[in-house]
């Protein structure tokens, strides 16, 4: 049973080892990317809603 552990455990390691992690600016480049999108897609939304929200008070009296 340790030994299975062990054997998962090392694979797990060599798989790690063989990720290709992003560097520091592309994660900031992207979290800033994400968080604009983000913005963006809120206040569309937010503006769909209040128009939406106007059809139907003047729809239902």
């Amino acid at each position: 049973m340790i030994e299975r552990i062990r054997r998962y455990l090392t694979s797990v390691r060599a798989e790690v080892q063989r990720v290709s992690w992003p560097s520091r600016r592309e994660v900031v480049t992207f979290t800033i990317l994400i968080f604009m999108m983000v913005v963006v897609l809120g206040l569309y939304l937010g503006l769909v809603d209040l128009v939406l929200q106007r059809i139907l008070s003047l729809l239902l009296g």
